[in-house]
């Protein structure tokens, strides 16, 4: 029995249910919107077959349908769930929609929910695949699910030794996944367990794939650490510390054994006096020859011409568009945190989601001029403290020059795993391991030094002497400390009651890690020498950092110099005589892993 959404209607049959939104168009009338209370936040678009744009609004639990003709909302319908990820199957009658704590719909053409299928755990995307197949990745899966959406049916799962993050699909078929924080990109055969291959990839924040028109080549946006300099303003404009890059990889690099990460073409985002914080999305035009980014940190888009120079310029490998120049990228600021981009079938316009405004841009393609904003709350937006936080904490006008923001180094509230030298252990000189964020609360002291008592402390030196901005205004600092504290911990890596995981806390315990790592936070309020040093920093005692989500926040110690869990019980037991057996390293692995 399908059940059906209440006030559906994607657009394409009966609309359900007609409304008005705030609208600016120029020359046009505003009128007014249906009564929304509180953030909307867009998330996703997507283009149905008959030319309406359909929008995905995370906290309001709601997907919109869009009318390009006079950019009015025409239809409005609820959905279980908190939507992230929207698409489309190749025949244009099944719609998939995403949940941000792992759900995934299907619905008809009409809006009836056709079937959940197998739920994952965290922001959910998915890749429409052939005969009636779709490609399901849940953030902290580690793994890709191939589903036959018609019955549900799990065909196969793809485990990954990473967060999933963006998915992209080849002209021969195989599925392109982007590490969710670091620097991995893999790809499989759907359905052929076993055909996974993981390749490094220079780079962290992979905000976005996908493949070029050619079908020759890879596009991926990212950031990228050149050094772990000290937090200067200098370096910062230097784009030593975090820089943005558009990189192109042939998709002939993933069929290399090599060990070295896959090579690139690149372009930097950054401007000459701002930077490009946080790269967000990115669109292809119809032909090719256009590609739109979004910066959800810097709230700009950003239009990359690449038909300067002609189909094959010099240096640039055959049968290849030119990437790009940095020096011909035009940039227009849109709404806050824009996270989606997408063209209309005509090429001439696009669409950016900006969350944090709750606005949907329309800009027009030739001139970079906005012709429309799709306002989709009524009036000024009544936000939570914690709402303002997450608002603040993806703004990189927080940072000097936009070149960052707090969700640069601490993506999704987690960590990209880079060293930075900043001054949260008193002076520069020894880069310390940037830590997740997930689970924070009443883990203090904090820092590596555990020299901040209050979590107040911490946001305040974060955006002091890291992002090196403006003072906060009044009420900054305590509005990002609640959106800290709403930060839950990430899903366990195993069950805990595996049974190695169940032999694991045993040894635990009878090896008294919990000296440091105390349940249930896993850390203590305090500091300890436990062999280890920074080196020209003079630390010896460090804070213990809480375990819970330990198996997500590779690489360990610091300043980084584990880079598995493994390698951490193997070469550290502070206080022990004995070492571990294999059997034990394992065992103690799967404990943490369970936390």
């Amino acid at each position: 029995m399908h059940a059906m959404i209440r006030g559906a209607g994607l657009g394409f049959g009966l609309l359900l249910s007609v409304l008005t939104t705030m609208t600016s168009v120029p020359g046009a009338e505003r009128s007014e919107p249906a009564n929304r209370v509180g953030p909307q936040v867009p998330v996703a678009l997507l283009w149905g077959p008959d030319d309406r744009l359909h929008v995905a609004l995370r906290e309001a639990r709601r997907l919109v349908t869009v009318d390009p003709q006079n950019w009015q909302v025409v239809a409005d319908w609820p959905v279980p769930i908190r939507p992230c990820s929207l698409a489309l199957d190749e025949t244009g009658s099944t719609y998939f929609v995403g949940g941000a704590d792992g759900e995934t719909l299907v619905l008809d053409r009409e809006g009836a929910v056709v079937r959940t299928l197998t739920a994952g755990k965290g922001p959910t995307r998915i890749l429409p695949l052939p005969a009636g197949q779709v490609a399901v990745g849940s953030l902290w899966d580690a793994a890709v699910r191939v589903i036959d959406w018609r019955d549900g049916h799990v065909v196969a799962t793809h485990r990954l030794p990473f967060p999933v993050g963006a998915l992209a699909r080849t002209p021969k078929g195989r599925v392109v996944v982007a590490d969710a924080f670091g620097g991995h990109l893999a790809d499989f055969v759907p359905g052929r367990p076993g055909s996974e291959r993981v390749r490094n990839f220079e780079g962290v924040n992979l905000g976005a794939i996908a493949v070029s028109d050619e079908g020759k080549e890879l596009l991926v946006i990212h950031m990228e650490q050149l050094e772990p300099a000290p937090i200067t303003a200098a370096n910062i404009d230097r784009g030593l510390i975090l820089s943005s890059r558009l990189s192109g990889v042939q998709l002939s690099e993933f069929d290399s054994e090599a060990d070295e990460p896959l090579s690139r073409r690149q372009v930097v985002l950054d401007g000459p006096v701002h930077g490009a914080a946080d790269p967000s999305a990115l669109a292809l035009s119809p032909d090719g020859t256009q590609i739109f980014i979004t910066l959800a940190g810097s709230h700009h888009l950003l239009k990359n011409d690449r038909t300067n120079g002609g189909l094959v310029a010099a240096g640039e490998p055959h049968g290849l568009r030119p990437l790009g120049h940095n020096q011909r990228l035009q940039v227009l600021e849109v709404g806050r945190s824009p996270v989606a981009v997408a063209f209309d079938r005509s090429g001439q316009l696009v669409v950016t989601a900006d969350s944090m405004s709750d606005r949907i841009s329309v800009v027009k393609v030739a001139n970079l001029s906005r012709v429309a904003s799709v306002e989709l709350s009524s009036g000024p937006i009544a936000r939570t403290p914690e709402q303002r936080g997450e608002a603040l904490f993806l703004d990189g006008r927080r940072a000097l020059d936009r070149w960052m923001s707090c969700s640069s180094c601490h993506n999704a509230g987690h960590t990209n795993g880079l060293n930075f030298d900043t001054m949260g252990d008193g002076g520069f000189g020894a880069p310390k391991n940037t830590p997740s964020l997930l689970g924070v609360a009443g883990t203090e002291p904090l820092a590596w030094n555990g020299s901040l008592a209050r979590l107040a402390d911490q946001v305040h030196q974060s955006l002091e002497s890291s992002l090196r901005g403006p003072d906060p205004a009044p009420g900054m600092v305590d509005d990002l400390v609640a959106y800290l504290e709403s930060l839950r911990p990430p899903p366990p890596r195993r069950p805990r009651d595996d049974p190695a995981a169940q032999r694991g806390a045993a040894l635990f315990q009878a090896r008294r890690c919990e000296s440091c790592h105390r349940p249930p936070s896993y850390t203590i309020a305090g500091v300890r020498d436990v062999g280890l040093d920074d080196g020209s920093g003079g630390n010896r005692k460090f804070n213990p950092p809480s375990l819970r989500g330990v198996g997500w926040s590779a690489p360990y110690f610091h300043d980084g110099r584990a880079a598995t869990l493994s390698q951490v019980v193997q070469s550290h037991s502070p206080g022990q005589e004995r070492a571990l057996s294999p059997q034990e390293r394992d065992d103690l692995v799967a404990f943490l892993e369970s936390l």
